[in-house]
């Protein structure tokens, strides 16, 4: 008992402490930020365009291709950005918008965003969605997937520099406001009422004496309105690495258990890191399938067999390639145990009812989505 409570004490008191410097962490944020420098323009470019460019790599690895380049990401005009690729590839409606609302998540763009997929050589826009705050995200034609061709991404942020511009300019404000008070300091003023003929004073101990006075009160001017954000910067900085080092010694003592389905078997896999195949989410190192909080299991060959169809979706695949790819270390085979295993795949296929393994008798097998 008295274990259990000096435990329960512990980790109260870091809960607490953990708290604190969040809180903390949130204050000197909110308060460095305020005063961003205008290079941060520039630096929020090339976050974006790094983002985009890891959406276009994930893409290109769920339609199986992991050679062909993904091309410099470019800003076509303030807040459009433009995504190519050198080789075609064919993508799935849902998997690029669970990439794009993972990467760009809708919180850090107040008015949302628009995806817009372009056919390369046409201009045409043959798919796109649009994420908002303000209203329900549109996102039509869910569940299909885009057949093999020549596509142009175009990411367009309506609002993406709206919170630098103004902040620079209060700067600039607060900045130009500060220089009248270093005049008045110095005894210049423009007023003509004020200016007074100078008269000679032969007394030397009596200038010596008002020099001294005007070099002290020129001494009691202010610090530069900069020096306070640098402190303010530097003190933001510190409590970052503390709360840091924190954070992570806490997450290291408590790590969360992976969630267990009905059938003990552990998911712990995140979305953009999967393959998408028609409705299923398709997880080739677990061999398994996912559909919603559904797990389907899949046997090393069916895995195998499954994967080829996948990777060369939309084509035919000679049953002679198919055998010699999956039974190639088991000597002699038969066409009857292919048939066999692409049996058990359309069965456990079924629950996407747009999703079959076509067969072209005595040629071979393709996987296609059945035209509607």
């Amino acid at each position: 008992m008295r274990v259990n409570f000096h435990f329960t004490s512990i980790l109260t008191n870091r809960l607490m402490v953990g708290s604190g410097i969040a809180i903390i962490l949130f204050a000197v944020f909110f308060t460095t930020s305020s005063y961003r420098d205008p290079s941060d323009r520039s630096l929020l470019v090339k976050e974006v365009n790094i983002i985009i460019r890891q959406i276009g790599h994930k893409l290109l690895l769920q339609s199986g291709d992991s050679s062909s380049r993904v091309m410099p990401v470019t800003e076509t005009r303030e807040g459009t950005f433009q995504l190519r690729f050198e080789n075609k590839f064919n993508f799935n409606h849902d998997s690029l918008q669970q990439l794009s609302l993972s990467l760009l998540p809708k919180t850090k763009f107040p008015s949302g965003y628009t995806v817009t997929v372009q056919d390369c050589r046409k201009g045409d826009i043959v798919y796109g969605f649009q994420i908002n705050n303000s209203t329900p995200d549109i996102l039509p034609c869910a569940g299909r997937t885009q057949p093999q061709g020549c596509y142009t991404i175009e990411f367009v942020f309506p609002d993406l520099y709206e919170n630098i511009e103004p902040k620079k300019s209060a700067i600039n404000q607060k900045a130009n406001a500060s220089k009248p008070v270093k005049s008045d300091l110095l005894g210049v003023n423009s007023d003509p009422d004020i200016l007074k003929p100078v008269t000679v004073n032969n007394n030397p101990d009596q200038e010596t004496k008002e020099i001294k006075s005007v070099k002290a009160d020129s001494g009691k001017s202010t610090p530069p309105f900069n020096n306070a954000l640098s402190n303010v910067f530097y003190v933001g900085v510190l409590l970052l690495l503390v709360a840091t080092a924190l954070i992570w010694n806490y997450r290291r003592t408590l790590k969360p258990a992976p969630v267990q389905s009905e059938n003990n078997t552990i998911i712990n896999e995140s979305a953009p890191e999967l393959a998408s195949l028609g409705k299923f989410l398709f997880n080739v190192k677990a061999q398994r399938l996912l559909l919603g909080d559904e797990v389907i299991s899949l046997t090393v060959k069916e895995c195998k067999v499954l994967e080829l169809l996948h990777r060369n979706f939309g084509e035919l695949i000679p049953r002679e390639t198919l055998m010699q790819e999956v039974w190639i270390n088991e000597g002699v085979i038969t066409g009857r145990s292919l048939d066999m295993f692409v049996s058990k795949l359309r069965k456990k296929l079924n629950p996407d009812p747009e999703l079959r393994i076509t067969n072209v008798h005595g040629k071979g097998y393709k996987l296609e989505i059945a035209l509607v």
